[in-house]
């Protein structure tokens, strides 16, 4: 094995969701946060098996979202047409190389323009069709898709069916209550829209991929719609009400009485660990802890961030060196409960998006060259004073001079309204002794550059500042991340 150390130092510019109080400049903690687990070496992963990419695949991500996605979806009934025999053929190829979670159509993401004072043409054709005859018509086209899915896939595959997209945007909501002209029976609005995407696309989706699991004697998974905005308290709220509401059955009579938490194998959230709150170092983890605690049990099977990081932040500049930072958060919290690929995954959004050599793209595939795609094992991760956050993680051991991969996020409250700066200064918490840079990519929101010679490593015994760049020339500023091969 390839002998070195990965340095990967990032600097971000994240966009903060909750409300104005989340917002306000708050003192941070001055102790260190240390983040160490008594089983964390005894729990090697390999970060591909646990990261995603939407429509294409990459050699960094063992799982692909939506592939394949005009022959796969079903809009309405109506609208359903058998798989071709070259779409089968591709899908069984492709499934033979990438776990798939694919979205079933339906509603979708139920996108309707700023301003529109009427559902829109596909919301409303779609809830005519179901009305128009108690869902029997979906229903049997869902089930037709699903049994001849289920028949072309090889039998070690992996597949998942999602059931809508971002099903608490505005988008939901107003498509549901202007369909029913306002009527939404004393609900809240937003309670309303819930409503109307469980009792009329998934319970009846559900109902017919339970079909098809009959016909076929096949497992078939089926994953909830994402919940966007994650880090948002009423996104939390929203997906805890709707896992547990019970359902009436109108459209899907053989599950009424039934709870949603009861019928689905994976629940989908979108944008969480890329946030940071200087006063809330460990928000976005608290957050994902408590729905593993009071969710992911029994039947359901995990959680999974089907989009991070974002097209915003990619064409931004940062696409890069924020899919660095999800990376390191969503690995330390995989090792520190053990979990599997099936119970954590995360997708990036944006992969292609933004400057050459920015892009997530970019720093993951550089990633996955550099660790051979070697399991790792964790280490530590620490926090100090909210401001610099960093996991390390050994290739081997130290004395099998394997080198280790240390991921850091340095961060910093500018106070920019809803937007901040991960930034500060370069020095690192981790000491390490005898080391030298071999090689480094660093990123900035202008430009990525190669260093040839590269800076040393200043080595400071005991002292919490450790590690630093020495190179007065080329030295790191704000917004900037490094990736530096160590040997």
């Amino acid at each position: 094995m390839k002998k070195f150390l990965i340095f990967a130092v990032t600097a971000l510019l994240m966009g903060c969701g909750g409300d104005d109080n989340d917002k306000q400049t708050q003192a941070c903690p001055e102790k260190v946060t240390v983040l160490e687990h008594e089983h964390s070496k005894a729990f090697p992963l390999t970060p591909s098996e646990y990261q995603g990419s939407l429509y294409q695949s990459f050699a960094w991500a063992n799982t692909v979202r939506d592939p394949m996605r005009d022959a796969l979806e079903v809009r309405t009934a109506s609208a359903y047409a058998p798989l071709s025999a070259e779409a089968k053929e591709e899908l069984a190829a492709l499934a033979t190389e990438k776990d798939i979670i694919s979205q079933i159509g339906g509603m979708g993401s139920a996108k309707l323009p700023d301003g529109a004072t009427s559902a829109s043409d596909h919301f409303t054709a779609y809830m005519n069709s179901i009305i128009q005859d108690n869902g029997a018509g979906w229903r049997a086209a869902i089930q037709s898709r699903a049994q001849e899915v289920a028949q072309v896939l090889p039998d070690e595959a992996t597949f998942y069916w999602q059931i809508g997209n971002e099903i608490n945007a505005a988008s939901y909501t107003r498509n549901a209550v202007f369909y029913f002209d306002n009527q939404t029976g004393r609900l809240t609005n937003e309670t309303f829209g819930m409503k109307v995407y469980i009792e009329y696309f998934l319970a009846p989706t559900l109902q017919a991929l339970r079909a098809a699991e009959v016909s076929t004697g096949k497992s078939i998974k089926a994953a909830l719609g994402s919940v966007s905005a994650f880090t948002a308290p009423a996104s939390q709220q929203f997906l805890n009400n709707l896992l547990n509401y019970e359902i009436e059955g109108t459209y899907a009579p053989e599950l009424t009485g039934q709870k949603v938490h009861e019928l689905i194998d994976i629940i989908t959230i979108h944008y969480l660990a890329f946030y940071n709150d200087p006063a809330k170092p460990l928000y976005w983890r608290n957050t994902l802890e408590t729905l593993y605690d009071n969710w992911v049990a029994n039947n359901i099977e995990g959680v999974w961030v089907t989009e991070e990081v974002g097209i915003n932040m990619a064409d931004g500049g940062i696409g890069a060196s924020t899919a660095l930072t999800v990376t390191n958060r969503y690995l330390e919290l995989a090792v520190s409960r053990q979990l599997s690929p099936t119970q954590i995954r995360w997708f990036y959004y944006g992969t292609n998006a933004g400057p050459e050599g920015q892009r997530i793209d970019d720093a993951l595939t550089h990633l996955n060259t550099q660790t051979q795609n070697t399991p790792l094992t964790h280490i530590s991760t620490q926090i100090v004073d909210c401001s610099r956050e960093f996991s390390v993680y050994g290739l081997g051991t130290k004395e099998d001079n394997n080198g280790l991969l240390i991921l850091i996020s340095e961060l910093s409250n500018n106070n920019l309204g809803s937007w901040y700066y991960w930034a500060g200064g370069t020095t690192l918490e981790y000491i390490l002794t005898g080391e030298e840079v071999i090689s480094a990519i660093h990123y900035t929101p202008t430009g990525s550059s190669e260093y040839d010679p590269q800076p040393q490593l200043a080595y400071v015994k005991g002292d919490i500042d450790g590690i630093h760049f020495d190179d007065p020339d080329t030295g790191l500023n704000a917004q900037e991340s490094t990736i530096a091969i160590i040997r």
